[in-house]
């Protein structure tokens, strides 16, 4: 910091103020000026190290990516490599160009220890092909040996692929022989958790259900399905989930349980229609979509390099997740419930549904009628000051009325003034008017006899005010009786209502109840 002249050293004191003024004006600019320089020098060496950070986690980001990308390129290349992968993109090729009507080749696909998909493909690929435009079927392997082969290393998703390319290409020798060995195989297809069905074998259902199969296949598939699902064996969760169902059925958001008694048993009684079969495969895309997630899914040999690529976080390559064929649909009392009631599923399900869950359903219904009571007389509750009275269609307890009249009268003053009080005040100021006149006092008498009236003004202004009183606790009372008169009048409609809804929904549900089987059909 500049230092300041002393002004006090000087002879010229006016002249030479102004100089050393004008000194330290100069020593304070030049203090002020270093101080800026100062701070913006250290201004740019922050910024400068802040970029130098900058630029160095940049440069260490683009090394990390590079190094991702080239972690990245040689596990591709990896997978490239593996004979499992070249497989399936041969199978991938021939089925696209068969699904686009091209022509095709039949692929050369050697066999590969563990994976099933090879020789799966290379048994059914000639069988698609024959008859086929433009297609080379001049190779041919055995389609028992090969499916045999396929079905020892995996036998849910072998079964799986026949059933899906045997519905995608018309192939009825695959569709039947898959269905008849996935229908008794666990409805899990292996996938899912304990106790749910993989949405695979819930196509498998539906389809059957819907006559896809042939009558046989219905049969075999109502067998199957009395194994797995047992209507006295239901959570607690299940059996609350089914008493919703039934209490809230139908169209309207809060339904009576007469409405839906009513609306369900319209349900369950609706005639099955023809399912169009050619339209089923045409709108149905789910047996297609299991195919290219069959084909698509690594083999094992791929596993270790999928499962390294996506650790890597680039999204990209061959997905281990579980395929959607494999995703639980639902437990088989969910899942019979909701053809159940579900107004959208096709009557058929709903048929099949009701055939499996009789029992429940009666069980349900008679649980309804035992907890469905007559109901209990309506009770209103008149308040008033405070005071409560409880009023039903046969009256209201008088002790309760008596206590309300009470508390309402002590809210009004209706005792009025007294008479014989203010009289003798009046008798009191005649007589001294009198005894005033008789001494003379004639002014004082007059005044006296004036104020004679004061007594009866008073009294009339007050026993106005009771009056007035009277008269509104007199309304007050009134208006409690016609309020009384009012809600006894109401709760006996509601009653009448409330009787009349309750046999409604006896009478509901004992007409749904006739409409249920006793039992499942054998």
């Amino acid at each position: 910091m500049a230092r300041s002249v002393s002004q006090w050293n000087w002879s010229d004191f006016s002249q030479e103020w102004s100089q050393t003024a004008a000194i330290n004006e100069l020593n304070d600019d030049i203090g002020a000026e270093r101080r800026s320089r100062r701070r913006e020098l250290e201004s740019v060496k922050s910024e400068l190290g802040s970029g130098l950070e900058r630029v160095d986690t940049r440069l260490d980001s683009v090394a990390d990516q590079v190094a991702l990308l080239l972690t990245w390129t040689d596990l591709r290349f990896q997978l490239l490599e593996l004979d499992e992968y070249q497989a399936r993109r041969e199978i991938r090729s021939a089925f696209r160009a068969l699904a686009e009507g091209r022509p095709a080749r039949l692929p050369d696909l050697p066999d590969l220890p563990g994976y099933w998909l090879p020789p799966a493909a290379a048994a059914i690929l000639p069988l698609v092909f024959r008859g086929r435009p433009g297609a080379d079927v001049k190779k041919s392997g055995g389609l028992t040996t090969g499916l045999d082969a396929a079905r020892g290393r995996d036998a849910v998703r072998a079964e799986l692929f026949n059933l899906a390319v045997g519905r995608c290409f018309g192939q009825a020798v695959l569709v039947d022989a898959a269905f008849l060995r996935l229908i008794h195989d666990p409805a899990d297809l292996g996938e899912c958790d304990k106790g749910l069905i993989a949405n695979g074998w819930r196509a498998l259902w539906e389809h059957a259900a819907l006559g896809a199969f042939g009558p046989a296949a219905a049969v075999q598939l109502t067998g199957r399905l009395r194994e797995l699902f047992d209507p006295n064996e239901v959570d607690e969760a299940e059996l609350a989930a089914w008493d919703a169902a039934i209490t809230g059925f139908g169209a309207v958001e809060t339904p009576s349980l007469a409405d839906a008694c009513n609306a369900l048993r319209v349900h369950l009684g609706a005639e099955p229609a023809t399912a169009d079969l050619a339209e089923l495969e045409r709108s149905d895309g789910r047996w297609r979509r299991y195919l290219e997630e069959l084909i698509e899914e690594p083999s094992p040999a791929e596993h270790p390099i999928v499962g390294e690529m996506e650790a890597l976080g680039l999204d990209d390559g061959p997905d281990r997740s579980r395929p959607s064929w494999a995703e639980p649909a639902g437990t088989p009392a969910a899942l019979v419930r909701r053809d159940l009631f579900d107004p959208e599923a096709p009557v058929a399900l709903r048929r099949l549904a009701l055939d499996l869950a009789a029992p429940l359903l009666r069980s349900r219904l008679a649980h309804l009628q035992a907890t469905t009571t007559a109901p209990e007389p309506v009770v209103t509750a008149v308040r008033r000051r405070g005071a409560s009275v409880d009023v039903t269609a046969a009256g209201h307890d008088a002790d309760a009325l008596a206590a309300a009249e009470e508390r309402i009268g002590r809210g009004f003053d209706t005792g009025g003034p007294s008479k014989p009080l203010h009289t003798g005040f009046a008798v009191v100021l005649g007589a001294a008017a009198l005894g005033l006149a008789a001494f003379g006092l004639w002014v004082l008498a007059a005044l006296a006899a004036l104020a004679v009236l004061l007594p009866a003004t008073v009294y009339r202004r007050d026993a106005a005010k009771a009056r007035k009183q009277a008269e509104q606790r007199d309304e007050r009372l009134a208006e409690l009786r016609g309020a009384l008169f009012a809600a006894r009048a109401d709760a006996s409609e509601a009653d009448k209502a409330a009787a009349a809804a309750h046999r409604a929904d006896r009478t509901a549900l004992e007409r749904l109840l006739k409409t249920v089987p006793e039992t499942a059909s054998e």
